[in-house]
C-alpha cells in the first residue's frame, strides 16, 4: 500500500518534469538587433547600425524547426556624412533546439536568403548664374539653393550562422537575452558591379511567444 502511494504522490512530479520538454508546435519571436558591418571597402569603415527582427518558427518535433527571419536595421552618418542607410534581411532555414528540463533553452540555426540594401543622402547645389526653367511658367533665378536626394539601393545574397539562448519565463513566453550570428551579405559593388562579400556580425535579444506543445 505503501509504494502505491508513494507512485501516486510523485506522478504529478513526473508530469512536471515531462511537460517542462515539451516543445511548442510554433514560436514568433520580436525584439532588438545590432549589427557590425564590415564594407569591405578602402573608401568607407566599419559602422553599427540599429534596428529589429521579427521571426517564425514552426517545430517540426523536439529538435528540428524551421525557421522564416526578417528584420531591419539603419544608420543616419557614414564617415561623417549625413546618409540615411538601411538593411533590410529575409532569411529561412533550419534550426536546432535542445528543449530540456531546466528553463535554458539553446538553439543553433543556419538561414539563407537576401538583403535588400538603400541609402540617400541629401546635397544643396546653388545654381550658377543660370536661369534653370522648371514647369511652365516658373523659372529659378540666379544663384538660387537647389536641393536634392540622391538615392541608391543594391540587392543581394544573405546568410546566417549562429544561435542563441531562450530563458522559458512560462508556457506562453521565454526571454531571449542573447543571439549572436555570423552575418554575411554579398552585394554587387557600386562602381564596378562585381559581387563583394561583407562578414558582418548580428546581436539580438526579445521575447518570444510559444504557441501549442509537442
Amino acid at each position: 500500500m505503501r509504494k502505491i502511494i508513494a507512485v501516486i504522490a510523485a506522478l504529478p512530479l513526473f508530469a512536471l518534469v515531462a511537460g517542462a520538454t515539451d516543445a511548442p508546435v510554433a514560436e514568433a519571436f520580436a525584439g532588438y538587433n545590432f549589427v557590425r558591418f564590415n564594407p569591405n571597402s578602402p573608401f568607407l569603415p566599419s559602422l553599427n547600425a540599429n534596428g529589429g527582427n521579427g521571426q517564425f518558427v514552426y517545430n517540426l518535433n523536439k529538435w528540428i524547426g524551421g525557421v522564416f527571419d526578417a528584420g531591419a536595421v539603419t544608420k543616419g552618418t557614414i564617415n561623417g556624412f549625413s546618409v540615411d542607410a538601411t538593411v533590410v534581411n529575409f532569411v529561412a532555414g533550419p534550426r536546432f533546439t535542445y528543449f530540456n528540463h531546466s528553463r535554458f533553452q539553446p538553439f543553433v540555426q543556419a538561414l539563407f536568403g537576401g538583403a535588400y540594401t538603400t541609402a540617400s543622402a541629401q546635397i544643396n547645389l546653388v545654381n550658377g548664374g543660370v536661369a534653370a526653367t522648371l514647369p511652365p511658367g516658373f523659372v529659378l533665378p540666379p544663384n538660387a539653393p537647389i536641393s536634392a536626394r540622391l538615392v541608391a539601393s543594391r540587392t543581394g545574397f544573405a546568410m546566417f550562422a549562429g544561435g542563441g539562448l531562450d530563458i522559458k519565463i512560462n508556457k506562453h513566453m521565454s526571454f531571449r537575452p542573447i543571439g549572436a550570428d555570423y552575418y554575411l551579405v554579398r552585394l554587387p559593388a557600386f562602381l564596378t558591379g562585381n559581387d563583394t562579400n561583407h562578414n558582418n556580425f548580428r546581436y539580438s535579444a526579445g521575447v518570444n511567444f510559444l504557441f501549442g506543445a509537442q
